[in-house]
This record gives structure tokens, C-alpha cells and sequence, in this order.
């Protein structure tokens, strides 16, 4: 094979001010090679002949060499010289500006049958905007939170970091912020639990999970809720559970059908203290029914008070786990509903048989939760700001639940709004049995938001049922969304 002749002088463009010799002839060189200046197979002039050329210490020359050799794009051998590389690095080895203009590579990605279940997710949604518009559901009323109290809150913290903080992180979470979330639930929703039976989670998808992996193999049936919690059901799916779908009437779950259909059911999922989404509570002649099952079939029972601080009548109800004997209840909260939205905290009560393996999957899983944001809640609880915020979060919801009632009034029949003592959310029925699907995609070309009931059902239809937030929207909001509906009513539904 003829050698190709050697470049006995490269021309090379002056330096940048300021710019270092090596990284100039670096940049030079791999420039000239990437645009073809210098061929694959051309012989470069000696590192001693570079340098002399260009002022340059051989040092640095042979440093650039080598750096360039190892990334494949210059070759040396005995007698040979330095030349450039036959086959040069591929393609993610050049800068844009010389990148080929092709079409992405869209290679096929078969999931798992795992990956498969978990793509159905129900919250996959485009940002709904800062401002919440009639009737968005599920959002607290972010613009009534003490946000510069919470920010001051952040900086005293900030200003407290040892070196020795940024090494802690504890699988269940920051002590002293267990401490006081035991004394809270022990103290308001009547949890009977310690602080090391505490895990703090990211809110209660991750304490689905966690749970779900740890208890529930393929194959295992799952009491829910019908209708019920689409997230939940979304995970026990992922975990290839069963799910055992069990009637609601004015008392809640009816746990007699639940045994009819799966009496050796693994796991129930039942939300007690405002069942989701039509917002009755478990009567206590059901709690204790669906304890007795739990105790004689070892079955486990996922409790999720997602809501239940925010009661406008009389005092929150005692937790279903404050009464269960036999540890078999897993008790969850999140402050995601009880704050804001982005604090991706909460808390999961671990029953004592639970506390080991969950501690151990924990470190497996994710490690630990992030440390800053537990400090601030943990001051925000200890200092009676969280105490204080839920009783007049309690208020203005009240109010807002007011101002909606009484705007439906005037729709004279045409929509009824369900019995609301909890939460953020109510039920409304159409009167004359119209489609809540068909109107909630009509208010939704209007600007307003209403999810129907229909969405969280597996075999009951409720097909003239909708949600309507009012938590996180205005009076103002309330209202006028109420006249938007009344005008498409009379449009959607004509008689």
C-alpha cells in the first residue's frame, strides 16, 4: 500500500486571546479532521516539527497527540508517524456544528409486562397552569399557604447545614419529623402507632408501591373500592395483583360482597374516612366487619386518609387502624393535599410485622427521602404553623363549599351536588340522567374543568356523576363556572 505524503507544514489560525496552546491546537486539529481536511490515513507532521512551526513546546504537542489517539482519531506506529485514523470515532464523537442532518433512530422498545401496566398511568396530564379555574379538583388552595413563612422557614434551615447533614439520610426518614407526625396522627385522626413505626414516603403512590412490591405476589387478589382510586388501582395492576372490584352503598365498602367474591383476598384498599370519590365515610359496623375479615384471613388492609384534616363538621373520625388489635392495617397520609402539590412528602404507618422488611426494601429502592424539605416540615409541625394552617384552610374551604352550593341551587334541579363533609372535592349528579362524559367534554370547551364519575369506576357505570373541585378555586371562580355550566346545559341538553 503507497503511504500517503506527509503535511510537512500544517497552517494553522492564530490563537484566541487568552486561549491556552494546548486546547488551540487540540480545537485545530480535531476540527481539520472532522471536516476532512486531514484525510483518514495522512501522515501529520512530527510533534518536534509542530512545534517548531507554531512556537509551541513539544510537551504540548505530544499531549495533544496522545489525548487525540486515545479518542481514536490519530494512530501511531513504528516508522510510521502519526497519522490520521482509518476509521474514525463515530458520530457522537463530533460537535454539532459537523453532526450529519438525519432523522432520529427510533428504535423499538418492547416493555416488560410490568412497564406495560405501569404506562396506564392516570396522571399523565399537560401543566394545568397556576391558576386554578372552576372546578379543579384534588389541589389545595396554594395561594392561602404561608409561603414566606415556609421560605423563612427554608433559610434558617439552610443556614443550620453542617457538613455532617449532608452525610445523614435514615431509610424511614428524619427522627425528630417521624417524632412529630406519630404525636399529629396520634392526635387527630386517633393513629396508634410510635415514631419508629413511621416511614416518610413521597406521598401515597410511593407507599402503594413500596407496599405492593413487599406483600403482593401475581396473581393475588385485591379488594377495591368500585368506584374507587384510580392510582391505586394502576399499582396493584403493576404488582400483576387481581383486582377484586366490591360495591359502595351509603355506608361504604360492603365488605359481606368483598368475602362472596374473594374471601382469601391478600390486600383491601379502602379510603374510610371519605370514601373516593363519592364521599361517604365507613360506617363503623363496616370497620369492624372488615377487621374481623382482615384478623381471620391474614389479609392486609391499606388505609388511605388522603383528605380527612379538611372536615367542616364536627372532628375529623377515628382512624380505621386505631382500632384494629391485630396489626394488620397500614395506615398512609400525605402532605401533598394537606400543603402544596410539589412538597412530594408524606407518611406511611408501618405495622410492627411490616417495620424490618420495609425498612430493608426502602434502602434497596430509593435510599432515603431527601433531607431539607423533611427539616422545614418538621419545623413548620413542632412550631404549630401546621396546626394553625389546617384550621384556617378548614374555613376558607367551608366557605368555598358554601358559595358552590348555593350557585348549583339556581340551576332549579338540573345538576344536585352530593353530601360533602371532607375534602376538596364533591360529587354532582345530572338530573334529568344526562351523560356527565358528554358534558364534562363540553365545559371543557369552555375553559372548565369537571372529571366524570364514570372515570373511577370498574363495574359500577355512573354514568351521571361528576367531581367538582372547589378547594383550590376562588369564589369568584366558583360562581362563574356555575354560570358556564348553566348555559351548557341548556346547549348540551335541550329539551
Amino acid at each position: 500500500m503507497a503511504r500517503t505524503a506527509p503535511f510537512d507544514e500544517l497552517p494553522l489560525p492564530a490563537r484566541r486571546a487568552g486561549e491556552k496552546a494546548g486546547a488551540w491546537l487540540d480545537r485545530e486539529l480535531r476540527g481539520m479532521i472532522q471536516t476532512g481536511q486531514l484525510k483518514p490515513g495522512e501522515r501529520v507532521p512530527a510533534s518536534r516539527r509542530l512545534g517548531q512551526q507554531h512556537g509551541l513546546a513539544r510537551g504540548t504537542v505530544t499531549e495533544v497527540f496522545a489525548q487525540l489517539s486515545a479518542e481514536g482519531y490519530l494512530e501511531s506506529r513504528a516508522g510510521s508517524g502519526t497519522r490520521v485514523a482509518r476509521r474514525l470515532p463515530e458520530h457522537f464523537f463530533l460537535p454539532a456544528r459537523v453532526m450529519p442532518s438525519r432523522e432520529p433512530v427510533r428504535r423499538a422498545a418492547p416493555l416488560s409486562r410490568r412497564g406495560g401496566a405501569l404506562i396506564q398511568s392516570p396522571f399523565l396530564r399537560a401543566f394545568l397552569g397556576a391558576r386554578p379555574r372552576a372546578f379543579r379538583a384534588y389541589q389545595p388552595a396554594v395561594e392561602d399557604f404561608p409561603v414566606e413563612l415556609w421560605a423563612r422557614l427554608g433559610a434558617r434551615r439552610m443556614r443550620q447545614v453542617s457538613r455532617e447533614m449532608l452525610l445523614q439520610g435514615e431509610e424511614l426518614g428524619y427522627l425528630p419529623l417521624r417524632e412529630a407526625v406519630a404525636a399529629h396522627l396520634g392526635a387527630t385522626p386517633g393513629v396508634i402507632c410510635q415514631p419508629e413505626q413511621v416511614m416518610i414516603v413521597s406521598g401515597t403512590q410511593q407507599a402503594l408501591d413500596l407496599v405492593s412490591r413487599l406483600l403482593l405476589t401475581s396473581g393475588d387478589a385485591v379488594w377495591m373500592e368500585d368506584p374507587g382510586y384510580a392510582g391505586a388501582t394502576a399499582i396493584f395492576r403493576a404488582a400483576e395483583a387481581r383486582i377484586v372490584p366490591v360495591p359502595v352503598d351509603e355506608q361504604g365498602l360492603q365488605v359481606s360482597v368483598g368475602r362472596k367474591r374473594a374471601l382469601r383476598a391478600r390486600m383491601a384498599y379502602v379510603t374510610p374516612a371519605n370514601k373516593f370519590p363519592l364521599g361517604m365515610t365507613l360506617s363503623l359496623e363496616r370497620r369492624l366487619q372488615l377487621l374481623e375479615w382482615s384478623r381471620q384471613t391474614g389479609a392486609w388492609i391499606f388505609e388511605d386518609d388522603y383528605d380527612s384534616e379538611f372536615r367542616f363538621v364536627g372532628r375529623p373520625l377515628a382512624a380505621l387502624q386505631g382500632l384494629d388489635p391485630s396489626g394488620g392495617v397500614i395506615f398512609s397520609c400525605s402532605f401533598n393535599k394537606m400543603l402544596f402539590p410539589t412538597l412530594r412528602l408524606g407518611a406511611v404507618v408501618l405495622p410492627v410485622a411490616l417495620f424490618d422488611s420495609a425498612r430493608a426494601a426502602r434502602s434497596l429502592l430509593d435510599r432515603h427521602p431527601p433531607l431539607l424539605d423533611q427539616l422545614v416540615l418538621c419545623d413548620f409541625i413542632t412550631e404549630g404553623h401546621f396546626g394553625r394552617h389546617l384550621r384556617k384552610m378548614r374555613q376558607i374551604y367551608a366557605e368555598r363549599l358554601a358559595t358552590l352550593t348555593a350557585a348549583v341551587e339556581s340551576l332549579q334541579g338540573r345538576l344536585t351536588l352530593g353530601r360533602c363533609d371532607t375534602g376538596l372535592q364533591t360529587t354532582a349528579w345530572l338530573g334529568d340522567g344526562s351523560d356527565a362524559q358528554v358534558l364534562a367534554e363540553a365545559l371543557a370547551k369552555q375553559g372548565i374543568e369537571a372529571v366524570p364519575l364514570s372515570n373511577y369506576a370498574l363495574r359500577w357505570p355512573l354514568i351521571h356523576g361528576m367531581h367538582l373541585g372547589f378547594g383550590a378555586v376562588s369564589n369568584r371562580e366558583l360562581k362563574r363556572g356555575v354560570e358556564v355550566m348553566r348555559a351548557v346545559l341548556k346547549m348540551t341538553f335541550a329539551t
